[in-house]
């Protein structure tokens, strides 16, 4: 076992460095199993996955007590106390935690220019929304798995060992996944986590649902009651809105890095794109925070006001993002003209009702951000370091002018 002194992955994030004898008590436990020399070279990515195995043991030590306290004779899959409801409590809190700690370890970078007080705010957030996440997707996969398994073997009981190892496996494999997923996360890998975990969501409320008609009126229909259907998805947008806010400020620091490396503009503020993914994040969780029910109008200034700030960022994007890919702003044009056309359909067209049209502009706007943080990693100059505060903030005259005779004379 290597006797480096382990480092955090991210610069200016706490060290969490293993006491002296424990760590030459664990080198000479190895090196008498295992007498060979390591290969291996330490690096961060193979310290996640040690941390990775070490939560996943955690989480199995914690599920095979909790597992010899509830079970006592055989059981079916599903119930009060069963393998499935255990396993989906078990499962949600470690992913959740063990996601939690490995992102404190290298945390999202703070938003460039905010005060202390946001700076703290916004982490609290962040970690918020990434636990609640990786607990929601753990959540529904145990879910599904177990509906399924409900279904292929009716009648089915398991004794006690059997759900023991049941809670224990899913435990483990969740704080496994979890502590590879909440580090050193990237736009994409949290786009990827919002979509599943939006798209889960809502389909989960769709199933359970007692409304089977709400499709007729709105998809906010969903959130109406006290049901499961309206907790899972109110829940969906409340989370999927935090995690929004914490993908804006991602997506500003690779923004300044790829504007610092760009040619100068008047136009271009990265800061507008930042509070633009703000604004929709708290419009999201707003929707959710005030169902249809309780407050119609605060519920559609919210979805409206959400609506607004993406329709001008659209529009906007050609200078606020100026130098951009043209690729990518022709298609966010055709997005413009696709959402357009679908609100022309439902109204005054009368094509298909207001749920549909949600439905469609919710596809769009998706593939909208997909393909944007693709084109924002692919813009990003490969091995560019952290993007200073400074970088953040549109191009100066000044600064453009500079530029100009540089250009000249390398023509």
């Amino acid at each position: 076992m290597s006797q480096t002194s382990e480092t955090s992955e991210q610069p200016g994030a706490p060290a969490a460095p293993v006491p002296p004898r424990v760590r030459r008590a664990l080198d000479a436990v190895f090196r008498l199993l295992y007498p060979g020399e390591e290969g291996v070279r330490d690096s961060p990515r193979l310290r996640r996955e040690s941390r990775a195995f070490a939560a996943a043991v955690i989480a199995a030590a914690v599920a095979l007590v909790t597992g010899l306290i509830a079970f006592h004779g055989p059981v079916p899959l599903w119930g009060a106390v069963s393998p499935g409801s255990v396993g989906i409590v078990l499962s949600a809190a470690a992913a959740a935690i063990a996601a939690v700690v490995e992102h404190l370890r290298s945390p999202i970078p703070p938003a460039p220019g905010w005060p202390r007080g946001a700076v703290r705010a916004q982490a609290v957030v962040n970690a918020l929304a990434i636990g609640l996440v990786h607990a929601g997707i753990a959540i529904l996969l145990v879910g599904i798995t177990t509906s399924v398994l409900i279904r292929g073997f009716m009648g089915l009981e398991v004794d006690a060992f059997t759900s023991i190892m049941i809670t224990l496996l899913l435990s483990a494999v969740s704080a496994y996944a979890g502590t590879l997923s909440g580090g050193d996360l990237t736009t994409t890998r949290l786009s990827t986590l919002f979509a599943v975990f939006m798209t889960g969501g809502v389909l989960v409320a769709m199933l359970t649902t007692s409304d089977a008609e709400w499709w007729q009126l709105h998809f906010s229909e969903l959130g109406v009651g006290d049901g499961l259907s309206g907790i899972v998805f109110n829940s969906t947008l409340i989370v999927g809105g935090m995690l929004m806010a914490s993908l804006g400020s991602l997506i500003a620091r690779s923004l300044a890095v790829w504007a610092s490396a760009a040619p100068p503009s008047r136009t271009r503020n990265v800061r507008l794109v930042q509070w633009a993914f703000l604004g929709i994040g708290i419009g999201l969780a707003g929707v959710g925070l005030v169902p249809v029910n309780v407050s119609l109008i605060v519920h559609n200034t919210f979805a409206t006001g959400m609506a607004v700030i993406f329709g001008a960022l659209l529009i906007g994007l050609r200078w606020v993002l100026d130098g951009f890919s043209r690729a990518f702003l022709l298609f966010s044009d055709v997005v413009l003209i696709g959402i357009a056309v679908s609100a022309l359909l439902f109204w005054p067209i009368q094509y298909y009702n207001l749920a549909a049209f949600e439905l469609v502009a919710a596809g769009i706007i998706f593939a909208w951000l997909i393909i944007f943080l693709r084109h924002l990693d692919a813009a990003v100059p490969a091995g560019a370091p952290a993007a200073a505060p400074a970088t953040a903030a549109p191009a100066t005259a000044a600064t453009a002018t500079a530029a100009a005779p540089q250009d000249s004379v390398g023509a």
